[in-house]
Parts: structure tokens; C-alpha cells; sequence
């Protein structure tokens, strides 16, 4: 379990540092491993990046995890909307990167946003406080597309205008827009 440890950190590094072109025998190198390991660890690329996004998340999913204490959906919902993006802008640009690595990687990011903001989702919709046609799968793209901006004051405002959008109300303004 250390090595796998190591060669998740270690590819993590790498992924942030050159993203996820980087050759493999090179992300062994950095845990000080034989490539062989990494591939008895990770027999294919994919495992690898399903590995190292499974680790950014986790402080993610932390955030998620304390904001179910949070008594009001609404406020519940903004923390973990908001702080699903809360990674530094290296990690969130990796993480982009490596949900596009291949479908298998990109379903795999999405499953676990989709996990991160789904509690709170289900909790805002019971409350009333979600456009009825907006899925927990929409909350997570939505996420995922906060999270491509190129700085964290776009990310800000991207996550402002993507909330107000989501609320009940937001749909019949966009109606008598359209």
C-alpha cells in the first residue's frame, strides 16, 4: 500500500507539473520505482489518473462532508457547490486535464462530483430550492465547467452566475427572455 502511495503522489506531481502526457516510466522515476511497479499497481494509464483524481478530490469531498452539519440547504449547497472548485488553479487545470484523458477518465470524474454534490443537491430540491429540470448530474457538470476557467476570479464569477441560474425562479426569467 506505500508503494501505491508514492506512485499516487507521485503522479499527481507530474500530472500538475506537465499534465497528463507525461511518459509513465517518468512518473515512476519521480516515486523511485521500477516501472514495473507502477504497472502491477496501475496496469493501464487509466488506472493511474482514475488513482491520482480519486486523491484530488478527497479534500473536496471533506468539504462536502462538513457542509451536511450546515442546518440551512441553502447555504449547505453553496459551500459544496462553491468549494467543489476549492482545489489550487494547478490541481483544478490537472483535474480538467485528467477527466479528458479518455471517456473511462471523464465518466470517472464526473461519478465523483457527482458524489461530492449530490447530498446537498437532493437536500435543496426537497427544500424547494432548485429548478425542477437541474439533476445532480447537471450540478457536477456545472462544477466541472467552473472549473476550467482560467483564474480563480473567473472561477468566482462563473460559480455566481452557474447558482443563480439553478434557482427555482431563474427558468421563468429565462422564459419570457426567450
Amino acid at each position: 500500500m506505500r508503494n501505491r502511495q508514492k506512485l499516487l503522489a507521485a503522479a499527481r506531481q507530474a500530472f500538475v507539473e506537465h499534465g497528463p502526457e507525461i511518459n509513465l516510466d517518468e512518473v515512476a522515476r519521480r516515486a523511485g520505482m521500477a516501472a514495473s511497479s507502477l504497472y502491477r499497481h496501475f496496469p493501464t494509464k487509466d488506472d493511474l489518473v482514475e488513482g491520482v483524481l480519486d486523491e484530488m478530490i478527497r479534500g473536496v469531498q471533506d468539504n462536502a462532508d462538513r457542509a451536511a452539519s450546515i442546518e440551512d440547504p441553502r447555504e449547505a449547497f453553496r459551500v459544496v457547490f462553491t468549494q467543489s472548485c476549492a482545489m489550487g488553479e494547478d490541481e483544478v487545470a490537472a483535474f480538467a486535464k485528467l477527466a479528458g484523458v479518455s471517456r473511462r477518465t471523464g465518466e470517472h470524474a464526473q461519478r465523483l462530483i457527482v458524489n461530492v454534490v449530490g447530498p446537498a443537491t437532493d437536500r435543496l430540491r426537497a427544500a424547494g430550492g432548485l429548478r425542477a429540470d437541474i439533476t445532480v448530474d447537471d450540478v457536477a457538470l456545472f462544477v466541472r465547467m467552473a472549473e476550467v476557467a482560467d483564474s480563480a476570479e473567473q472561477r468566482g464569477k462563473a460559480l455566481d452566475v452557474l447558482l443563480a441560474g439553478m434557482s427555482p425562479g431563474s427558468a421563468e426569467v429565462r422564459a419570457s427572455l426567450g
